[in-house]
């Protein structure tokens, strides 16, 4: 049995661990979403929207069959009671053999790959790259015991240190080849300085063994469709925009895809993380199951709302400021991209709900009715309209999806969908408040540039935040306190979760 895994024993020690756990995570992802900014500042000065979108379509592949042949080995380590020797051995091997098949795989795809994109350098690309997977599966299976204190104090500083590391090298190889070959550099350091820190945190001698392979199997059995069509609904619009348009075009479209997907790995993904935890430990209580979701439903879209509706309606300011002249075909690009992600944050607790109360079913169901929308609708818009094709087909995709989510929600905590719809109108409101007032500030910004053009949109973008703080605070004042306000301003997303548990 492998020592020292001490987990919460009472909801007062859970309710410590989860606070802290939520702090480390927003902590973690805001310190490496802010070293992956500067780093894509950098590289978008140094190379072109071209090799941005060739290595954009060879990354498809390789994350592609990577997410789709994905193992969750620590995830099964972290909810067994007991996890022994034999355990990590296994988990190991099944990581090392997944890495290794992985890149056996994308080098035999690799020259039809590049056949059917008509671009050979792809094939040499997608070889190279399946070094990330190798190594990825190289990393210490001891990791896992942290996450399963909720101690994420070490993932902060191995995080933070692989992102320093692979900001330095691939500035230094964009300087030197001012080509696509600096981003190869960042990809390939990335996974092989996490390696190196992960068995400084948790020391681990390798050891080949699949003697406990029974208690991994029925837990990977379940996952592989739905990360299957997870994998497809994630890169089928660069999949098929790398068919359709220029290198420079799908260059633009993935960045301002990466631009507009910081603010939900910066806060939502670090605030939905402990969710599994907290409505696991409420358990069989509906009442109290109902009143914690929709506390995390409404925190999650109170904070999401506003940056996305701001990043959308200042994007134009803030590409010209932030990346220069050489990327303005990216600013309606982000615009609208923005906005898509807008409807996924109504259902974002929904996995962790699911899992809760063992509901795989219905996260296999919600991956398949967003794949059946959006891939169809992606081949569609893409073909026939390029990039605004594809980012139409994500934006109904996106509100289909989410629809179903709520149907699904609604089956299990017994909510129907318009009360889940109308718990989330003072968020909405003042949603509504924010675009009006930065539409009214936006003409303060034409004609500026340099300096004073950052100065006018950082003032601008506080003054649209706090009008939308005002107006909530002002429909609480009115109308009463609305569910999951009180972890939005407390900076406590989650963890008053088990605390109302604990109450009652």
């Amino acid at each position: 049995m492998i020592p020292d895994q001490p987990t919460p024993n009472n909801s007062a020690e859970l309710t410590r661990r989860t606070t802290g756990s939520a702090a480390w995570l927003i902590l973690v992802r805001l310190a490496s979403k802010g070293i992956d900014f500067v780093s894509l500042l950098v590289l978008a000065k140094l190379l072109t929207p071209a090799d941005f979108g060739v290595i954009a379509i060879a990354m498809t592949l390789v994350l592609m069959i990577e997410a789709v042949f994905e193992l969750p080995v620590s995830q099964v380590l972290v909810s067994m009671p007991v996890v022994t020797k034999g355990h990590i051995d296994t988990a190991f091997t099944l990581s090392a053999l997944r890495g290794i098949a992985l890149a056996a795989m994308l080098w035999i795809l690799a020259i039809p790959f590049a056949s059917f994109y008509q671009d050979p350098r792809l094939a040499l690309l997608i070889g190279i790259l399946s070094l990330a997977p190798v190594m990825r599966g190289m990393i210490s299976p001891k990791m896992s015991f942290f996450v399963k204190r909720l101690d994420f104090r070490r993932e902060l500083v191995l995080d933070i240190g692989n992102k320093i590391v692979t900001l330095i090298l691939s500035s230094w190889a964009a300087w030197l080849f001012r080509d696509y070959r600096a981003l190869i550099v960042g990809i390939i350091v990335s996974p092989l300085t996490v390696v190196v820190l992960s068995y400084a945190f948790a020391p681990y001698r390798p050891r080949f063994s699949l003697g406990n392979w029974s208690d991994f199997s029925g837990f990977v059995g379940w996952t592989t469709l739905s990360q299957f069509l997870s994998a497809l609904n994630w890169q089928c619009d660069r999949l098929l925009l790398g068919r359709f348009v220029t290198r420079a075009e799908l260059g633009n479209y993935s960045l301002a895809n990466d631009l507009s997907f910081i603010p939900e790995q910066a806060l939502i993904k670090p605030i939905v993380r402990p969710l599994l935890s907290a409505f696991s430990l409420i358990g069989d209580d509906l009442d109290r199951l109902r009143s914690a979701y929709q506390k995390a439903s409404s925190s999650i879209l109170a904070v999401g709302l506003p940056l996305m509706l701001g990043l959308s309606l200042l994007a134009d300011p803030a590409v010209h400021f932030i990346l220069g002249s050489k990327w303005i075909a990216a600013i309606p690009t982000l615009k609208w991209l923005s906005l898509t992600l807008i409807p996924p944050l109504f259902i974002s607790p929904f996995p962790s709900l699911a899992m809760a109360k063992g509901r795989f079913d219905l996260i296999l169901r919600q991956t398949a009715s967003d794949s059946a929308s959006k891939i169809p609708l992606m081949a569609i818009g893409a073909l026939f309209f390029g990039i605004p094709g594809a980012i139409g087909a994500r934006a109904i995709s996106s509100l289909i999806t989410a629809t179903f989510a709520l149907y699904y929600i609604s089956k299990i905590i017994h909510e129907p969908i318009t009360r889940q719809l109308f718990s989330i109108w003072r968020i909405v409101l003042s949603g509504l408040v924010l675009v009006v007032v930065l539409l009214a500030l936006r003409p303060l910004l034409d004609g500026e540039s340099g300096l004073m053009l950052g100065v006018r949109l950082l003032a601008v973008s506080l003054l649209g935040l706090a009008s939308y703080s005002v107006s909530l605070l002002v429909l609480w004042a009115l109308v009463g306190r609305p569910a999951g306000f009180e972890q939005l301003v407390l900076g406590r997303m989650t963890a008053l979760l088990p605390t109302r548990a604990a109450a009652h």
